[in-house]
């Protein structure tokens, strides 16, 4: 099983304005869990991915629900969870099982097979390429204890019989050999940079930027207060003589 972690969009910021996202997908939690890397300091609620998970999976098995979970790392306190998107592979894999041929979720075979057999799936498939789509993730509203939508998962999967996957190998994340699909570098990460403003424009948040600015604004005036205060207390004695 090779399922592409791509990208996301319309993910929950912080208060600062940032996250730095990263994402955990199982059958099982128990068994074989596997996390992406981290798309640090994101501010634009898209974080980019483009990282290849490989999961060997036996057929029967109990549990063919695949969960994809989206995390903000936290190096000072627990991480939170944002979002899960969770998807039934059973049919998937068991069709992959009997005709011993690789298959891909694709617009296809979603429309003539997956929704017969989940009529309540849905995923928007991307009009380029009809081998990925857009999951729907669900989260906990802390503020009212419902569960609502947080974002969207871009993803492909392919199942490929055991066989057939040891004469074509693909790398985790994005190591070699890798192709089906060749996945790029991700884009919009942390750059380093000898330019300061560049540095902070990246590592603070635009709603934490806006509130330093406002804070210096204000120290500058106090600061000009505090020099004019003499000038303006010795104009008002003149005046007052």
């Amino acid at each position: 099983m090779r399922i592409c972690v791509l990208n996301c969009q319309d993910i929950q910021l912080d208060a600062s304005g940032t996250v730095d996202a990263y994402f955990r997908g199982f059958f099982d939690s128990k068994e074989d869990t596997q996390e992406t890397d981290t798309h640090f300091r994101c501010q634009d609620g898209k974080p980019d991915f483009q990282y290849r998970l490989v999961y060997k999976v036996g057929v029967p098995r109990k549990d063919y629900k695949f969960s994809l979970q989206c995390y903000d790392r936290d190096f000072f306190k627990s991480n939170e969870m944002l979002g899960e998107a969770t998807i039934q592979l059973k049919q998937l894999i068991e069709d992959c099982a009997l005709v011993q041929k690789p298959l891909g979720l694709n617009k296809t075979y979603y429309e003539d097979v997956l929704k017969k057999f989940d009529p309540d799936l849905e995923l928007k498939f991307d009009k380029a390429d009809s081998s990925k789509f857009w999951l729907r993730m669900m989260a906990k509203n802390p503020k009212t204890g419902k569960i609502e939508s947080n974002g969207e998962v871009k993803m492909a999967v392919d199942v490929l019989p055991y066989g057939t996957a040891e004469k074509n190998p693909v790398g985790k994340a994005r190591d070699n050999p890798n192709h089906s699909p060749q996945l790029p570098q991700p884009q919009g990460r942390l750059e380093l940079s000898f330019n300061p403003i560049k540095m902070f424009n990246q590592l603070v948040g635009p709603a934490l930027r806006r509130k330093l600015y406002c804070y210096c604004c204000l120290l500058v005036l106090v600061a000009l207060v505090v020099m004019m205060l003499p000038q303006i207390l010795s104009g008002l004695i003149v005046a007052c003589i």
